[in-house]
């Protein structure tokens, strides 16, 4: 089970996974359930948590990707099953999700931080030579939402800035 994160969406749903996508929007709940969600919900909606916990049975999902923060990543560690995993990757928010140690604990929740990335550098050319092959066969697809000429690049950020993006920006050079 899983909130977020496109990549790691599609990779879960590879292996077997129950996936639940969140997301804010009609325009990026399209792309979640294109990319095969079992169910999906809009974290802009009162009651999603709800919605979460029915989709997992009551449970609450076994891991969380949480590349949004704030209020919405706390909302979505508290959902997360016990026993689970709640990775902070991002604050698109505009601030990250700080979780109480304690809290996590007495949840018996493993929270990995964002400092995980710093360690990925010597797996990286081993991890793509895992991907090549899955995205050759279409399991994993990346989403390019939207591209801009360098001399846009202000737009661009601005729309990844105001979340009004879908998928990944690209600037043209």
């Amino acid at each position: 089970m899983q909130l977020r994160r496109r990549t790691a969406r599609q990779l879960a749903r590879a292996a077997g996974a129950q996936v639940v996508g969140a997301a804010r929007g009609s325009r990026k709940l399209d792309v979640v359930r294109d990319l095969g969600a079992d169910a999906v919900v809009d974290y802009s909606e009162p009651g999603w948590t709800t919605r979460v916990l029915e989709a997992t049975g009551g449970a609450g999902p076994d891991v969380v990707f949480d590349g949004v923060g704030g209020e919405i990543g706390r909302a979505a560690f508290d959902v997360t099953a016990r026993g689970g995993r709640f990775s902070v990757h991002g604050a698109a928010s505009g601030e990250a999700t700080v979780i109480d140690p304690v809290k996590a604990s007495h949840k018996g929740v493993t929270v990995i931080g964002i400092e995980q990335l710093f360690d990925f550098g010597p797996h990286l050319r081993r991890w793509a030579a895992r991907m090549m092959p899955q995205t050759a066969e279409g399991a994993v697809r990346p989403i390019i939402g939207q591209t801009f000429p360098l001399e846009r690049a202000a737009e661009a950020h601005a729309a990844v800035e105001n979340r009004t993006a879908v998928g990944k920006t690209l600037l043209l050079i």
